[in-house]
């Protein structure tokens, strides 16, 4: 079994719908949270990266302040992080999970690459609202501050409720 076969077969076994395609050695791994979820393996190092694709490109006026909010979101974010392809104005959510020599069993993977995957859905949905914000042309300080505030702000609506 090739280690793209383990990844398809642990995502299966975590619950995940997915499509295969063993040229490019991708998975879409899409779900109702994320519209674009596609995970990239590595047989080599045996790693698997995840990717959220919002679904808008940016356009070159925008590039500027999206740029600001991608670092100020990585900056913010603790496991996964957000980039900007300037070539083709995509912005993505990332997450990557590298094995290496490690050898884990089925259940086990599964298990790791579900959290992976929800690690980078949870980053892209705090962060979808920001970017297509700075993409209408708001502030990205504004923009990034705001979800770095939200739990804050819905703990405390919360507990006054």
């Amino acid at each position: 079994m090739t280690f793209l076969d383990e990844v398809a077969a642990a995502l299966v076994r975590a619950g995940r719908s997915l499509e295969v395609d063993p040229a490019l050695s991708t998975i879409d791994v899409s779900s109702a949270s994320a519209e674009q979820v596609l995970a990239v393996v590595r047989p080599v190092a045996r790693a698997v990266t995840f990717y959220v694709v919002h679904p808008v490109l940016v356009p070159a006026v925008t590039v500027a302040g999206v740029s600001e909010l991608v670092v100020r979101a990585t900056a913010d974010l603790v496991d996964a992080s957000l980039e900007l392809d300037l070539a083709t104005g995509a912005v993505a959510v990332r997450f990557g999970v590298v094995l290496g020599e490690l050898v884990l069993d089925e259940d086990g993977l599964a298990a790791l690459l579900d959290a992976a995957l929800d690690t980078v859905e949870t980053a892209a949905e705090q962060y979808t609202g920001a970017i297509d914000d700075v993409l209408a042309g708001a502030d990205p300080r504004t923009a990034s501050t705001a979800v770095r505030r939200a739990p804050v702000e819905a703990l405390a609506a919360e507990l006054d409720g």
